[in-house]
């Protein structure tokens, strides 16, 4: 690995000789023993040691700046963090410093993992990471520059590259908790009329309005003490589907974390699911609606019956047709803990019947063309262990939300009834501040379809349409509002063909355009009567004069033909 370790004859370089005054801050005047990892010729540990009583232990892998931190400091190892971890003593330091060396890492997620062994109990770490997304680096990129520099966030020898987001995952994904993220700046933000330019096509602004002059980042992570088990509501959602909401149940009681309640809701079902569930699963707690009051109704009457216990701290919401597995809460939990604003987690979702391939990871919502939200199947494991990452929503076949967030904005909304209910709670949570996590530690296999049927059926084609443009009404501009139903509207008008008026063939002119426009009648009811032109028209319809909730009867009757 090309590092500034291969400098050797060039030590003399103001580059070994940093004391870093802001990292010496951040480290605990109560630390009495710290190990430096990048310690170079040992300016920062010597400063530590000068300001406290402490013993500091370097690790550097350049031997002539090792050679030179040996003389101020109590231990160097002088070799890689890789190697050096291997002998570096479990829960052995009150502190670890990693100031700017994370970047240098080809894994410093697994690096980062490691060294949280090492810190023992209370124990901080302390590291600095150059912000990519400075605005310094971004306009020479819109210019067609990315050019490496001998130092710096371009420094040639960074193998990694972080925004403040990445930053968090990182940390998040190594079992951390980041208790402070500083920053420090350098360079000119980007104006208000590039932010505004940017917002004009959709693109948010705010984090490059945050970060735009931050040149590193500053952060202060400890290893999380929470209750270990605080109790989880699990919530299965039932209409018509016993076969798989038993297989769903037995899976779900197989799970391994020792504190949780199952409760089904059952829409009004009439396939006999109520009687099979108390039979085989008494100690679930079953409820019935007596009608079918769709996926966001239905969740909410859970969810309410799971908030009455002041001790349900998540509600994990479940497809019926799916199965889990038996670490999902333990993982899911794990995850949330690392920061009090993770406010929804969810799993990996892979196909029931190919359980290896991933469906859906979690959702990213389109800001640039028609608004909507695409499914991601990206795999979010990091090189060598499994991920966390910030994304916009969730799938909506499992959900773990933390209780504070329903207190602060409430359950799902109801007019959805089914389909993008989840995104717009995704969107409600965050305007309120709240992140949300996919977790790739944590799995389940679903089967897809079942209760919208296939990718293009007249009911998944219509509750689509409709809670799309409710959502867009509810989150987006006016702009994006009227770009996406003029995209609905142009769909619904592509079905009606050209009427193409002639004469030709015909002896008398007048029979032959009466033969084009009938002709051309019948062309467009054959299209309107197409079950998912005819679900679009609906939908829109009812977008326009405010029919939400179920859908009409005409489209359930367009779903069995």
């Amino acid at each position: 690995m090309m590092t500034k370790r291969d400098a050797g004859p060039v030590l003399a370089s103001h580059y070994y000789h940093y004391a870093r005054q802001e990292i010496l801050d951040l480290v605990p005047l109560d630390a009495r023993r710290v190990l430096d990892i990048g310690c170079g010729a040992g300016r920062l540990g010597h400063a530590i040691k000068l300001r406290q009583d402490a013993q500091v232990h370097g690790i550097e892998m350049v031997p002539a700046a090792a050679t030179q931190a040996t003389e101020v400091l109590d231990h160097v190892w002088a070799c890689p963090v890789e190697e050096a971890l291997d002998e570096v003593a479990d829960c052995g330091y009150d502190c670890i410093v990693a100031a700017d060396v994370l970047e240098h890492l080809q894994d410093p997620w697994g690096t980062l993992a490691r060294i949280r062994t090492k810190l023992g109990t209370g124990g901080k770490l302390v590291a600095s990471i150059p912000n990519v997304m400075n605005w310094m680096v971004l306009s020479d990129l819109l210019e067609g520059r990315f050019e490496y520099q001998t130092e710096g966030i371009l420094d040639r020898t960074h193998l990694r590259f972080f925004t403040r987001k990445s930053v968090e995952e990182l940390f998040w994904s190594a079992g951390f908790h980041i208790k402070h993220l500083g920053t420090t700046r350098r360079g000119l933000s980007p104006t208000h009329h590039i932010l505004d330019a940017m917002e004009k096509e959709g693109l948010s602004g705010d984090r490059l309005r945050q970060d735009g002059n931050t040149f590193q980042f500053l952060v202060e992570a400890e290893i999380p003490e929470t209750d270990p088990h605080p109790k989880v509501a699990v919530i299965v959602l039932n209409w018509n589907g016993k076969k798989d909401t038993m297989e769903c149940l037995e899976s779900v009681l197989s799970i391994d974390y020792p504190n949780f309640e199952v409760i089904v809701v059952d829409n009004g079902s009439t396939d006999g699911s109520q009687a099979t569930i108390r039979e085989r699963f008494p100690a679930v707690a079953l409820i019935e609606t007596g009608l079918n009051l769709g996926y966001a109704g239905g969740n909410n009457v859970g969810i309410r019956r799971a908030l009455s216990d002041i001790n349900t701290k998540y509600v994990l919401i479940l497809n019926n047709d799916l199965t889990v597995d038996k670490h999902l809460i333990t993982n899911l939990v794990g995850a949330a803990i690392l920061d009090p604003k993770i406010g929804l987690a969810g799993p990996i979702n892979y196909y029931f019947d190919e359980p290896d391939k991933i469906w859906a990871s979690y959702a990213r919502q389109r800001r640039v063309g028609i608004p909507g939200h695409n499914l991601s199947t990206n795999d979010i494991c990091t090189p060598c262990r499994h991920g966390i990452m910030q994304v916009d929503a969730l799938v909506g076949s499992a959900i773990m939300i933390k209780r504070p967030v329903f207190e602060t904005i409430g359950l799902l909304d109801e007019d959805f009834f089914l389909c993008y209910e989840e995104f717009d709670f995704a969107m409600r949570a965050r305007n309120a501040g709240y992140k949300i996590i996919a977790c790739s530690a944590a799995a389940v296999w679903h089967k897809i379809g079942q209760a919208l049927g296939a990718d293009e059926s007249p009911m998944r084609t219509y509750f689509n349409t409709r809670n799309r443009l409710l959502w867009a009404k509810k989150h987006l501009d006016r702009r994006q509002r009227s770009v996406l139903l003029r995209n609905n509207i142009s769909a619904i008008l592509k079905t009606i063909p050209p009427l193409k008026l002639s004469t030709t063939g015909h002896k008398n002119p007048m029979k032959g355009l009466v033969w084009s426009i009938n002709t051309w009648i019948r062309q467009t009811k054959r299209n309107m009567e197409n079950p998912g032109n005819l679900a679009r028209f609906h939908a829109v319809k009812d977008y326009v004069f405010s029919n939400f909730g179920d859908c009409p009867n005409k489209i359930r009757t367009l779903q069995r033909t």
